[in-house]
């Protein structure tokens, strides 16, 4: 039935002139990574975003999954949870931070979720009511290098890793530095997509370290923005596509970056950016995965046809 379905939606919603014999064999697997995901923890639309795009996703026959860190929240302790990874060992700059990883299910699509006492057992998600966390920063970093250590760990079989606002910007960072030469990923795809413009992820230059990178990525035209180190650059620059929920995007972005050099990375990536808009009901939220689609399709033929315009 599945194998049916796939077919089916890359037949109707995917144009012709992409090269997809590697997928019309088999599902289309996809991981959402999300900072937050209705019912379990959410501050603003992109917990929706993640609930209803993987749902919709799924009823068109692609094989989802989502993978969010675990937060000292009711919504997540009250779940039955599967310890699939009970330990995981995570570079963090100079160090090495163990993490394990929990196993649940949203209807039929699974979710996982990065458990870390240090980082993730907090009443809020980002912040409380005096400011954000002050260690954000590490918190992200160590959230998205520990998605691609589970997912080599566990030889978890994907076409496209799907990287949601600042939070998990450095997933495709990631992905085209430390992990470029791991062979698991060599044709892997990246969506990086951004619900809200006005939080941007911008840190001191030596959050830098966190990454392991070294300073030749802190410059204008690849990580630093204004003196800091920005997330959301990172996400911009170096996922295969890009996608926002406005179509207000572009204005919305550099209305936070006045002179910072956010408008050429934009002008030169328009080709691979696509407007989708987050839906309100199952119908909207169907459409909107049938775009997705589409910009899955584009950036595994950017991938795997080695086109690229970084």
């Amino acid at each position: 039935m599945l194998a049916t379905r796939a077919a089916s939606f890359i037949d109707i919603f995917v144009p012709q002139n992409y090269d997809l014999s590697f997928i019309m064999t088999r599902i289309l697997r996809v991981l959402y990574v999300s900072a937050e995901a209705s019912p379990f923890a959410k501050s603003g639309v992109l917990a929706d975003a993640a609930r209803g795009l993987s749902v919709s996703l799924v009823k068109l026959g692609v094989e989802i999954s989502l993978i969010l860190p675990k937060y000292r929240r009711p919504e997540i302790e009250s779940l039955s949870l599967e310890l699939v990874v009970p330990e995981l060992i995570v570079p963090l700059g100079r160090d090495k931070i163990k993490a394990s990883i929990y196993k649940a299910e949203l209807g039929d699509v699974p979710v996982f979720f990065v458990d870390n006492t240090k980082y993730f057992c907090r009443d809020e998600i980002y912040g409380a009511s005096k400011g954000e966390y002050l260690d954000n920063d590490e918190r992200f970093t160590f959230f998205s290098r520990a998605v691609l250590e589970f997912v080599l760990k566990t030889k978890f079989g994907l076409d496209v890793i799907h990287s949601n606002d600042w939070p998990t910007a450095l997933v495709p960072l990631f992905l085209r530095t430390r992990y470029a030469q791991k062979g698991h990923f060599k044709d892997t795809a990246t969506v990086f997509s951004f619900h809200d413009s006005s939080h941007q992820g911008k840190f001191p230059p030596e959050s830098l370290a966190l990454t392991g990178l070294n300073w030749d990525y802190f410059t204008p035209d690849q990580l630093a923005l204004n003196g800091k180190f920005s997330f959301l650059k990172a996400g911009l620059i170096f996922s295969d596509a890009l996608s926002a929920a406005s179509s207000d995007w572009k204005a919305e972005i550099l209305a936070g970056d006045p002179g910072g050099g956010l408008e050429e990375i934009l002008n030169r990536r328009w080709n691979v950016f696509s407007t989708i808009h987050s839906g309100s009901d199952e119908k909207t939220w169907e459409t909107a995965a049938k775009e997705y689609i589409e910009l899955y399709a584009k950036a595994l033929d950017i991938r795997r046809g080695g086109q690229s315009d970084r």
